[in-house]
């Protein structure tokens, strides 16, 4: 357990869930039901006695969560360390829980979600996560629930600031992150530019200029000019001036589910897939039952199509499923003949 931060609190708005919402009825104020589905439900106990809870209760869907309201996004402004604390208990062991955090620009763009997944058990444990967010990011909204069928508790979501040193020292202790049992993430990740050492660049300069002093001519052999970027490294250049920049790899991205797959058709996580150039889904039946897939596409995110035909997946068997359309989101469905446990990887290049 890490000691209390001297002259910190709590940045989250309504983290403790001690304001009932205006407009919704017994739900915290600041925060949205997400995803789920008809069976889902969410419970909010705010008695003045007791310490105030949400549940959240899933039977089919992949994930229900709480989101923040747009407005009662988490503002970082130029502080860019932040240590994420969720106090939170299951309903039965090794229960899937998830936070999700969507950086968002001062323009107000939103970038593709960070995702974490840990395991959460019968007793009440806190949860914490060291992040840092880039130069370019204002606000994060953050969102917290529950993978699969099961009931999480959420008794609060604090989120503090941290000096760079402080999280240093966090990120060096990995006792602070063993509730982690891993990281889902797919999106985007831009890799820096390596540049060259620094040279000298052999630039004619033709300079004209009405000064009261002496000025001899400049000439491109005696005369050199450097241009330095934001990390004092030179910016090299060819012969004929060009800069010369060089571009190593290409971006490598994956995510993975367990499902129970049922008699019902279910779907997994939407991604949106508008910034990769391939994406392809795994499936593995861990199960004893046949299982059925396919891909679905969507311009939206609520409009769904079926890019193909169902493809079997025997027990013990890997099928691989690759879009051959491309909409900007995508999903897989599936479902069995009776319960089976299904392994999906979503791995895509840049």
């Amino acid at each position: 357990m890490k000691r209390n931060i001297k002259g910190t609190f709590n940045r989250v708005p309504n983290g403790s869930f001690l304001r009932k919402s205006r407009i919704q009825a017994d739900f915290p104020e600041d925060w949205f039901q997400i995803s789920g589905n008809k069976e889902s439900s969410w419970r909010f106990k705010s008695e003045p006695k007791d310490v105030p809870v949400l549940e959240i209760v899933n039977t089919t869907a992949i994930r229900a969560g709480i989101i923040q309201k747009p407005e009662a996004s988490l503002c970082i402004g130029s502080v860019k360390e932040w240590l994420i604390k969720i106090i939170l208990k299951a309903d039965r062991p090794k229960t899937q829980a998830y936070l999700r955090i969507y950086p968002i620009s001062q323009q107000g763009d939103v970038s593709m979600p960070w995702e974490y997944c840990f395991g959460v058990g019968l007793e009440q444990e806190q949860i914490k996560q060291v992040i840092g967010a880039g130069y370019d990011v204002d606000c994060l909204r953050l969102e917290i629930g529950i993978l699969g069928p099961g009931s999480l508790y959420i008794y609060q979501i604090i989120a503090y600031s941290l000096s760079p040193n402080c999280m240093k020292r966090l990120v060096k202790n990995t006792k602070e992150t063993l509730h982690i049992k891993s990281i889902q993430t797919i999106g985007e990740i831009i890799k820096p530019i390596q540049l060259a050492a620094p040279i000298p660049l052999k630039i004619p300069v033709n300079v004209q200029a009405n000064v009261n002093a002496d000025v001899r001519n400049l000439t491109p052999v005696r005369d050199k000019v450097q241009i330095f970027g934001n990390n004092q490294v030179p910016i090299a250049t060819s012969v004929s001036g060009r800069v010369q920049v060089e571009i190593s790899g290409h971006g490598f991205y994956e995510s993975l589910e367990e499902v129970t797959a049922s008699e019902t058709m279910s779907s997994t996580i939407t991604r949106d897939i508008s910034s990769l150039l391939r994406c392809s889904f795994a499936v593995c039946n861990f199960g004893s039952h046949l299982a059925y897939v396919h891909a679905e596409l969507s311009p939206d995110g609520i409009h769904w199509t079926v890019e193909d035909n169902p493809l079997e997946v025997v027990s013990g068997k890997l099928v691989i499923i690759s879009p051959k359309k491309f909409l900007r989101y995508t999903r897989l469905s599936y479902k069995a003949v009776n319960l089976t446990l299904l392994r999906i990887w979503v791995q895509a290049q840049n």
